[in-house]
């Protein structure tokens, strides 16, 4: 079954979009303030009108590991957890994911975005005649039109100062031949050039296209201002001190149905084994972040918090550089792949808190969504003697030292991972120590995590590392990263390049059946654990703690972020 008009309008009007840089979900636990119990919200669930909340119910804290330093999630270095975190409750979106990784209208910003034809694709988004942004400026077309043009790749297309537009990703946006409105600007009309399978996706957030011509989309949202404050959803920004504390409060100019909290406060923390002392005495009511053992251990001893461990769609992986000898044969690293343990890390790493865990399957697809499919069977269980006997093959022979050495050079690999991670460092200690059981010689150089993902990975300076790669159900978005430079890629820091890859991600792109789409994305998947330009190793799981008095939020799900909805969480008063 295709998607031509399956979306309209319902009853979800309140739902915010979950970002493609996805990990986890978390719905939210509701109550009103007559009730004697909590409720988990479905997607179909009403919440009662909210009464007036306690004063120390007045908001709610959040611990946070970092704050934006460029609040357009849409660049690059915008594109993380917490911008989206923040931005999704600020900026609206056409969509948000649900439980089941199905796109669901946001009814409250579009009445509907239809499928209308195939030849050629084109969209139809009706844009609720009330929706403005708090500076009373209709969101309408004109939104819309930059937003495709800041991010279609066009290089003819410049930012202020023409600088060329810096944007996470061009996939959806560069399929697009034309954005025109119609009905006083509240229609807006999307043809496309080529189809696009994901067309979901795409518009999410909506940057403020006034705004940003005024202020520039690359650095005009890093730093805030009057201006750049402007809300078109259930939050504002009311405050911002840089590697402090951000606020958001009701934005009380939003058309649809008002926050139930008034605020939101995230308080800026880079160590995130503090999180259990601001948790203890009160400075902080929520933690979300990424399981370590230290970590869960003390937040599990306190008293009053609960403790959650929520799975999630981040995955550790370990990247080799195709670029360069001598993970640029193939025979090395599927002698690694071979030689790995993978149980065994993930039982060191993740076990004391996630024993059911298992190694990830597929490069495409998250463990949990429903098109993932395990095409790693072949590496599940070690296989040392395999990997011995593949190097041999290759012209490798053992020294008396244990080392493999070929024409008399051993056989030496670096390896990094961000130092500030000891779980990580933990992990690439096992990896040092099984791969010196086949002859591989292995050399811990590693870097703080901004330097590895801001200069290290993009520049090729490294021949394998730990890198932590967020997963999304939306595959396009996903699987842009195994295009070939040559073909767009912005951020194949595998350097891989196979025309057979591009071909299927082309064709994966262009089905408009998700099951066709899904069943394409497989084989590509296939193909990429034939190539191995990277071992994918285990799904992150993220902890999530709240204090008693705070009982507003239950796990039931995955997403992106527990923050997708935050603007209907509620507080259950103290009976």
């Amino acid at each position: 079954m295709s998607r031509i008009g399956r979306q309209s309008a319902g009853s979800a009007s309140r739902r915010r979009l979950l970002s493609r840089g996805a990990v986890a979900l978390a719905a939210v636990v509701m109550a009103s303030c007559g009730s004697v119990g909590a409720v988990t919200i479905s997607s179909t669930t009403t919440i009662p009108p909210t009464t007036t909340l306690a004063p120390q119910q007045s908001q709610v804290t959040v611990a946070a590991s970092g704050l934006p330093s460029n609040f357009n999630p849409n660049t690059p270095e915008g594109d993380n957890t917490v911008t989206r975190q923040i931005m999704a409750n600020v900026w609206p979106s056409v969509f948000y994911v649900d439980a089941k990784f199905q796109p669901v209208l946001n009814s409250s910003f579009v009445s509907s975005a239809e499928l209308v034809s195939t030849k050629p694709q084109k969209v139809v988004y009706r844009i609720n005649p009330h929706a403005h942004w708090s500076d009373g400026t209709p969101i309408d077309a004109s939104d819309f039109i930059y937003n495709w043009m800041a991010q279609s790749g066009n290089p003819e297309i410049k930012d202020l100062g023409s600088s060329p537009y810096l944007v996470d990703s061009t996939i959806g946006y560069k399929d697009i031949k034309s954005v025109t409105g119609s009905n006083g600007g509240k229609t807006v009309t999307v043809v496309f050039k080529s189809l696009f399978s994901e067309w979901e996706h795409l518009f999410s957030p909506l940057v403020p296209a006034h705004i940003a011509k005024l202020v520039g989309w690359n650095i005009g949202f890093t730093q805030l201002s009057q201006v750049v404050e402007i809300s078109g959803g259930p939050y504002e920004i009311s405050a911002f001190i840089p590697g402090k504390e951000l606020d958001l409060v009701r934005n009380p100019n939003y058309w649809g149905r008002m926050a139930t909290i008034p605020k939101i406060r995230f308080l800026d923390d880079p160590n995130p084994d503090n999180f259990p002392a601001q948790l203890s005495d009160g400075s902080v009511n929520l933690v979300y972040t990424p399981a370590q053992d230290l970590l869960y251990s003390l937040l599990t001893k306190l008293h009053n918090v609960k403790t959650v461990v929520v799975p999630s769609l981040t995955t550790e992986e370990l990247i080799f550089n195709l670029s360069k000898a001598p993970l640029s044969d193939s025979k090395i690293r599927q002698a690694i792949a071979l030689a790995l343990d993978r149980k065994a890390i993930i039982s060191d790493a993740i076990g004391n808190y996630d024993p059911k865990a298992r190694p990830a399957g597929n490069n495409i697809y998250p463990q949990g969504v429903p098109q993932y499919q395990d095409n790693g069977t072949k590496y599940e269980a070690p296989d040392p003697s395999g990997a011995a006997a593949l190097l041999v093959s290759d012209g490798y022979s053992r020294s008396v030292s244990g080392v493999m050495t070929k024409d008399g050079h051993p056989l030496v690999i670096s390896i990094s991972v961000d130092s500030s991670n000891q779980q990580l460092l933990d992990v690439e200690n096992l990896i040092v120590e099984q791969l010196s059981n086949v002859g591989i010689v292995v050399n811990p150089v590693n870097y703080p995590a901004g330097m590895l993902e801001g200069s290290v990975l993009s520049s090729g300076n490294f021949d394998m590392a730990i890198a932590t790669e967020p997963g999304s159900s939306d595959a396009a978005f996903y699987a842009g990263r195994y295009l070939s430079i040559s073909s767009g890629s912005l951020n194949n820091y595998y350097r891989y390049s196979n025309p057979q890859a591009n071909a299927l991600i082309s064709k994966a792109g262009s089905e408009l059946d998700p099951a066709s789409s899904a069943s394409v994305y497989n084989q590509l998947d296939q193909l990429l654990w034939k190539d191995l330009p990277s071992l994918p190793l285990y799904s992150v799981p993220q902890v999530l703690a709240y204090t008693s008095g705070y009982n507003f939020i239950g796990v039931s799900g995955r997403s992106s972020t527990i923050f997708w909805d935050a603007s209907t969480w509620s507080f259950i008063p103290p009976r």
